[in-house]
């Protein structure tokens, strides 16, 4: 039985030998690529070229690369690293999925069938992916490594396939148009591939975190290498890019040398906490960016963003997010609209429920009414509301502390005392959750000057009349008023002075009626003090004129 099992391995090999006259494995060229294999306990050549060559008569090629033994039954020495070239590995199609969508977009499968994708959907070589304005999408890849697909861009799954059971794969996509951020797994060997196509070039790495652009109107691809290297090629030439670096390439024309990329922004002026909408997102100024890109996400991963804008200026704003923590990622755009290296800032949104406008008593306001009316607007969906009122800004000294206030007016049960005010009010939703406060309104209150009071009789001189009052206080002026109509429609006298007294030159003889009014230094009048009459006598000397005349006659 023993002799009989060596005289068929002696036949089967005899048979190989013949067999690879007729099937010569193609010469390795140079820069051949290969896969690294340690062997385990029991592995013989034979074995393992059939388990992961296309042909079993390969393993002739696998011997001499490796200067093993000619007998392919033969085991090899466990640790024993053996190089098998990549042209002659099994090659299989394999599934890319789309993890994350954030958004819209649309898939034309190889067939040309059109679907509107979810989250979850298998991707297979040929497929096309658009993603709509507004929206990003996550593909995975067999190995791992993720392609963060943003608003706008087309591409096209070329090849998925993957090398047996080595772990290599080879993933080629086209990026027909738009953007695309790249983070590659590290290849398990030398044959993984990764490349990244444009009408203009092509980007090729194995294992890095690099973005790539593509122009439509006049074929261009940008490519910004963040971490490892990033090999791009086109018209013959190829440019090695290395991390923190970019390149342009344009269609006819080989790739630029790579410059350095715009450096991270300061992310100091960013407020950790945000209450308001819409949101404001704010940074320090890069020396020759032309243009930042602002992007929000829930992790320092960005997998999936839920803000992408850009801006001209170090402010970004969007219109709303729920409550919650989240990362923000900016970079400055230079001349040429390679985007540089990127700054992170986590922040806490804490909007919601939003707060409502103060209306009125504001700006330091000057008020008269000692029971003044607050007012607000009533955001929707609200119902309660929470007012404060203090003296001071901090509100460290609250003199009132509404809380559940289901209307939009308020008016205070005390008269308030004079003063300046601070007030605010917060939104309370249906849950019972409160909102950030408004902004903090303030106002004056100032009591109403008093009329003056303590009014003398007048004082008839021969050829003027004194009037007193008491005074009203320091800073006050008075307004004076003469009429022979106690509705004084004409006043015969109507005077200001900066003192409680008042001298007019005496008026012809008739019934008069006077009155005061005491000014405030803002301008705010009094009421006029109650009217008083007084009559201005004839002079009895004047009766005896006419008779003085007939004396002389």
């Amino acid at each position: 039985m023993k002799a009989g099992g060596h005289a068929t391995q002696a036949i089967l090999y005899a048979a190989l030998c013949l067999a690879l006259t007729v099937f010569q494995a193609p010469p390795a060229f140079a820069g051949e690529q290969y896969w690294i294999y340690t062997v385990r306990p029991g592995d013989t050549i034979w074995d393992l070229t059939e388990k992961h060559c296309t042909s079993v008569l390969h393993w002739q090629r696998i011997q001499r690369l490796n200067n093993l033994p000619d007998v392919p039954a033969r085991g090899v020495l466990p640790g024993t690293r053996l190089k098998f070239p990549i042209d002659i590995l099994k090659h299989q199609p394999v599934s890319a999925s789309l993890r994350l969508l954030q958004g819209t977009a649309r898939l034309v499968r190889a067939t040309g069938e059109k679907l509107a994708v979810t989250a979850g959907v298998e991707l297979n070589s040929g497929d096309r992916l658009l993603v709509d304005e507004d929206s990003n999408a996550t593909v995975r890849f067999a190995d791992g490594s993720e392609l963060l697909v943003l608003g706008g861009s087309e591409i096209i799954l070329d090849t998925l396939s993957a090398y047996g059971e080595t772990g290599m794969v080879d993933t080629r996509i086209r990026l027909q148009g738009g953007q695309v951020d790249t983070r590659v797994r590290p290849g398990r060997g030398g044959g993984s591939r990764y490349e990244i196509i444009t009408p203009a070039a092509v980007a090729a790495v194995r294992g890095t975190d690099f973005r790539v652009s593509a122009d439509t109107d006049n074929p261009l691809m940008r490519s910004e290498v963040l971490e490892g290297t990033v090999a791009v090629s086109g018209e013959g030439e190829q440019q090695s890019v290395p991390a923190g670096f970019g390149v342009l390439a344009q269609a006819g024309k080989p790739p630029t040398p790579p410059v350095p990329l715009l450096p991270k922004p300061d992310m100091t002026p960013q407020q950790p906490v945000l209450e308001r909408l819409p949101l404001q997102f704010r940074w320090a100024a890069v020396e020759k960016a032309s243009a930042y890109r602002f992007q929000v996400a829930v992790s320092e991963q960005f997998d999936s963003l839920l803000v992408n804008d850009t801006s001209t200026g170090t402010r970004g704003y969007h219109a709303d997010l729920p409550d919650g923590e989240y990362v923000l990622r900016v970079r400055g755009i230079d001349s040429d609209g390679l985007e540089g290296i990127d700054a992170l800032r986590h922040f806490t949104v804490a909007a919601h429920p939003q707060p409502p406008a103060l209306i009125g008593l504001g700006n330091d306001a000057l008020v008269r009414d000692p029971t003044p009316e607050f007012g607000w607007t009533r955001p929707d969906g609200i119902e309660r509301f929470h007012l404060q009122l203090a003296r001071d800004e901090g509100f460290s000294e609250l003199l009132g502390d509404e809380d559940g206030y289901r209307g939009d007016r308020f008016t205070p049960a005390t008269e308030l005392d004079e003063g300046r005010y601070h007030w605010r009010v917060a939104s309370i939703d249906s849950n019972g959750k409160q909102g950030p406060w408004s902004d903090v309104a303030a106002f004056v209150y100032r009591p109403v000057p008093d009329a003056p009071a303590a009014i003398e009789a007048p004082a008839l001189g021969d050829a003027a009349i004194d009037f007193h009052w008491q005074d009203a206080g320091t800073g006050m002026r008075y307004r004076f008023q003469v009429d022979t109509d106690p509705e004084f429609p004409a006043p015969v006298i109507d005077q200001s002075t900066d003192q409680p007294q008042v001298t007019i030159e005496r008026p012809v003889a008739s019934a008069y009626y006077f009155r005061v009014q005491a000014i405030d230094d803002t301008g705010y009048a009094s009421p006029w003090s109650p009217t008083q009459a007084f009559t201005v006598p004839g002079n009895p000397w004047q009766l005896l004129v006419p008779f003085g005349m007939l004396l002389l006659l």
